[in-house]
């Protein structure tokens, strides 16, 4: 019982400190963006693999719904992300969409 809890503590520690010195570098990413559509990539061949919404109250009253759909055609994936900023009666203020391909992890510049 003493070995168990001491091989336990040994191995937390061990897993402790190396990842306290493992550095995360907040410049990657791995969401590269572009200027295909939802038309685009569905002419591609792209098929939906999931949606989700999320709605945003404003004190303002406006509303702010956040459309995520995630579309794949064999190894490659995009998730393009749509805003529409909208009131009470349903009138859309604004409205952007970015889509966004995944690629392997690369540096961002500065101001990007």
């Amino acid at each position: 019982m003493v070995a168990r809890k001491s091989r336990f503590l040994v191995t937390f520690f061990i897993l402790f400190f190396s990842l306290i010195n493992a550095n995360a570098n907040p410049n990657a990413d791995q969401w590269l963006e572009t200027d295909k559509s939802y038309k685009d990539l569905i002419n591609e061949g792209f098929e939906v693999k999931s949606y989700a919404i999320n709605n945003i109250e404003t004190s303002n009253g406006l509303y702010v719904l956040l459309f995520v759909t995630v579309l794949q055609k064999e190894k490659e994936v995009y998730e393009c992300q749509e805003y529409q900023t909208i009131d009470k009666k349903i009138e859309t203020f604004d409205m952007q969409l970015i889509c966004k391909e995944l690629v392997q992890p690369y540096e961002k510049g500065l101001g990007t």
